[in-house]
């Protein structure tokens, strides 16, 4: 836990929040944190992918499509907390849909507000970590399947075994220097042209 306190005080932290006294609290507890902070009133349509946390006031009147699509569509690497006002069927949702991390509510206090960011910012670093995952398992699957195609045609059109084709294969990436993949799918596009 020692590390993720020395991580949070090296973190860009973004206030979406109109300018009153709750906001420069909020800012001045940040900022005893150790973060540096910026804020930003009225919402803009983007989220900064420099920030790696963003505090968003989930009020009515200010949660326009606009915001609440840069909001979920926003860098994985930038955790995002909501601040509430209020529990109407509409923040909720709008709180859910924007993939919040964690949840302050107003009236802002200090206490509790470092356990919130810290586990909110774990909490966001080990879901990108499990989407890096999965999109690297993902593309190795793709390239499974390129090869198992690649494979096939060969072994179809050259009356080769499947050691034999996989043997081919490996060795025109040897011999070309270019990844496994680029050779499957060359195979693959050849055979779809009817080369």
């Amino acid at each position: 836990m020692l590390k993720a306190l020395r991580e949070i005080r090296n973190v860009k932290v973004l206030v979406v929040h109109p300018k009153d006294r709750e906001r420069d609290e909020l800012v001045d507890h940040v900022r005893r944190i150790g973060c540096r902070v910026e804020t930003v009133w009225p919402p803009q349509n983007d989220i900064p992918s420099d920030a790696d946390i963003v505090f968003v006031l989930f009020r009515q009147d200010a949660l326009t499509s606009a915001l609440l699509r840069a909001l979920s569509e926003r860098s994985s690497t930038v955790t995002l907390i909501g601040i509430v006002e209020f529990e109407s069927p509409g923040v909720i949702e709008a709180v859910v849909h924007a993939g919040t991390s964690a949840v302050i509510t107003k009236p802002i206090r200090a206490f509790g507000l470092l356990t919130s960011m810290i586990v909110a910012h774990s909490l966001s670093q080990k879901d990108k970590n499990y989407t890096d995952r999965i999109q690297k398992l993902e593309a190795k699957l793709s390239g499974l399947k390129k090869l198992e195609k690649a494979k096939s045609i060969l072994m179809s059109s050259k009356g080769m075994t499947e050691d034999e084709a996989y043997a081919a294969i490996r060795s025109r990436s040897m011999t070309k220097r270019v990844a496994l993949d680029i050779v499957c799918a060359a195979i693959i596009e050849a055979k779809e042209l009817g080369l």
